[in-house]
């Protein structure tokens, strides 16, 4: 039977408690994987569809939250293993084009073994630095590496505007230049000085935050093609945030996010 070791621990008391979850929905089927056993099979894969749907959910909802850099690949990643239970579910008692023998066993199996070897050690673990230090609001903040650095703020909020203001002055940004639109702060960014950065409200207007990526990422300067942006959000529409990226958006982040993280994540996009 398997356990929740340290190797396995990201840190995080909901993601680890998932992941608890997950050893659990194994182990229950690792009680019967010498038997080909259909309502065995047929429950694990329904405990697997609906954990991961469930746990990715919440999983990418804390990565948001702590500014992790790498959202999108896991997001990929957790799209394909529920793809690969669809798949095997379809083959095994949809579609029926496959019997259940001691090989739809072994199927499952090497499924749990990806899911919990491939996934939770391989992408998992690599969340640790950046979901567990981050529930500490009064963590010291890593400051910008370099103190040439100017930023740009797009929100229509002046509050919203003022404090990110404030937090980037305080990481060490030498400027920060403010648009309460979008289309005002387009023209900014090709402006002087140049944005190191940019933040943009996911609902600005009148280009909301996916368009305004569109229009960034489509310029014929390649300096301003390659500036890091970072949509924020009140709300999560998992469909905004998907477009959003798929326009070349860094990264879609709360308006509440922790911000311990903040100058970390800054210098890793620089870096890119």
């Amino acid at each position: 039977m398997l356990e929740l070791t340290d190797d396995l621990r990201i840190g995080h008391p909901v993601i680890d408690a998932d992941h608890q979850r997950l050893i659990e929905i194994i182990n229950e089927f690792l009680e019967h994987s010498n038997e080909v056993n259909p309502q065995i099979l047929h429950e694990t894969l329904k405990s697997l569809l609906a954990y991961g749907r469930e746990h990715f959910a919440r999983e990418e909802g804390i990565q948001r939250q702590c500014l992790y850099p790498y959202q999108q690949g896991h997001s990929n990643e957790h799209k394909s293993l529920l793809d690969q239970v669809r798949e095997i579910a379809r083959a095994y008692f949809v579609a029926k084009t496959k019997p259940l023998n001691a090989t739809s066993v072994q199927d499952v199996n090497e499924l749990l073994k990806a899911w919990l070897i491939g996934h939770v050690k391989k992408f998992d673990t690599s969340m640790r630095d950046w979901v567990a230090p981050s529930l500490d609001m009064d963590a010291p903040r890593i400051k910008l590496a370099s103190p040439d650095l100017a930023a740009l703020i797009i929100s229509p909020n002046e509050r919203s505007r003022a404090r990110l203001a404030d937090l980037l002055s305080e990481l060490g940004a030498s400027k920060v230049l403010q648009a309460e639109d979008s289309i005002t702060g387009l023209g900014m960014a090709f402006g002087d000085p140049v944005p190191d950065f940019i933040f943009c409200d996911l609902e600005t207007e009148p280009l909301d935050g996916g368009a305004f990526a569109g229009a960034l990422r489509g310029s014929n300067k390649a300096y301003i093609t390659r500036i890091p942006l970072l949509l924020l959000h009140d709300a999560e529409d998992a469909e905004a945030i998907q477009n959003a990226m798929a326009a070349g958006a860094s990264g879609v982040y709360p308006k509440s996010f922790n911000p311990t993280n903040l100058g970390r994540l800054l210098n890793q996009l620089l870096l890119r």
